[in-house]
């Protein structure tokens, strides 16, 4: 499997660098594209544009991988390409504002309210949910299992929430903190070091376009830009980043390879010049809960977790949900993950317990990829 993964690469321009600027500098040498499935529309948005990507596997049931924030559909390229992609029919997508999906008019400024509060941008909001049910949905892709990395975790357990998924049988997260009113646990979804004054991990700021700004009502907003210098309050290693771009991207990885060693420079390239930093900040608007109610609100992901139990008499009929760490995550706080089990928030947890990889970061699917796979089929096989 390793020796064809490696022709794959190759093939796909597959290149590496310990630089995150030499990468950006350079990155037309050094891109590569998935041939498109298809293309889709969303009804709400329809100058958005997602793209779907297809493995070459034809067996079923289908399995839908999103990406996370400022990632794109090749983050998972060795699901693609590898024993998983060859076998089973999985599909791709990007995110909107994210890879090759469509993006907001760069004219238009970032959204704020009468009273000067963000408000972000719809098509970055719940146009990343309508994203996720038109893909998984479509009469081509008939998602049955869902795969979230980070972000792709907590939209995949919304768009479920709002019932726009009908047709899943199990959903499957890693690098996800899924988050809601009554945690099980004191414990933080995210490590720390944390922004001044707030319980925000920097990290996890970064990747919200957080940034203080005495002259905004709140005293911050989310116009931050991936090449803006590391904020003086981060502490080394942060710090040593030369920007925020690079911080928070490497941060993916291994404690080894986020100091100083090689990353895939597809992944800086995806934050850094395929991104729509509006899009970061859209999101933070929601995880800092600035939106005023809407028709249809947001569920809460807690609750999600918790309704996986469709007939307490009747455990066949529940969808479970795999939860995978990679031990050195950056991100995410595993205590947190752990109180929420046992507090009972995930009862049809597979296996009983979160599967925790070692050797890996908050990328997972890059690191371990053999694992990885791994442990998608094996969940695939149990539903």
């Amino acid at each position: 499997m390793i020796k064809r993964i490696l022709i794959a690469m190759a093939v796909a321009g597959f290149a590496m660098s310990a630089n995150a600027k030499s990468v950006k500098s350079n990155s037309s040498t050094q891109e590569f594209d998935y041939e498109v499935f298809k293309t889709v529309t969303l009804p709400s948005f329809p100058d958005i544009e997602i793209p779907i990507y297809k493995s070459a596997g034809t067996e079923g049931p289908a399995i839908l991988l999103v990406h996370g924030n400022s990632s794109s559909s090749r983050s998972f390229l060795f699901q693609k390409f590898g024993e998983l992609g060859r076998d089973r029919k999985v599909f791709m997508m990007d995110l909107p504002g994210f890879g090759r999906a469509g993006k907001v008019d760069s004219n238009i400024p970032f959204p704020v309210d009468s009273n000067g509060i963000p408000q972000g941008f719809p098509q970055y909001q719940v146009g990343m949910i309508e994203a996720i049910a038109r893909v998984a949905n479509d009469p081509d892709v008939q998602a049955e299992v869902l795969v979230g990395w980070s972000l792709g975790g907590d939209l995949i357990l919304l768009t479920q929430g709002l019932g726009l998924l009908p047709n899943t049988k199990g959903l499957f997260f890693f690098g996800t903190a899924p988050v809601g009113a009554n945690p099980t646990t004191t414990e933080l979804p995210f490590l720390g070091p944390n922004v001044p004054g707030l319980n925000l991990s920097i990290l996890a700021s970064f990747g919200f376009s957080f940034q203080f700004n005495p002259n905004a009502i709140l005293g911050f907003d989310f116009n931050g830009l991936f090449t803006d210098p590391v904020p003086a309050y981060a502490p080394s290693p942060i710090a040593d980043a030369p920007d925020v771009g690079a911080a928070y991207m490497r941060a993916f990885f291994n404690e080894r390879r986020r100091l100083n060693g090689d990353v895939p420079s597809f992944v800086l390239t995806d934050g850094y010049d395929r991104a729509d930093a509006r899009a970061r900040g859209s999101i933070g608007v929601v995880s800092f809960n600035l939106l005023p109610p809407g028709p249809i609100p947001f569920p809460d992901e807690l609750d999600v977790l918790r309704s996986l139990v469709n007939d307490p008499n009747d455990p066949n009929d529940d969808i479970p949900v795999a939860i995978i760490h990679g031990k050195q995550d950056a991100f995410v706080n595993l205590q947190y993950l752990e109180g929420l089990k046992a507090g009972g928030v995930m009862p049809t947890l597979w296996r009983g317990d979160i599967q925790v990889v070692l050797g890996a970061g908050h990328a997972v699917q890059l690191e371990r990829p053999r694992r990885f796979n791994d442990l998608v089929a094996e969940f695939v096989n149990s539903l």
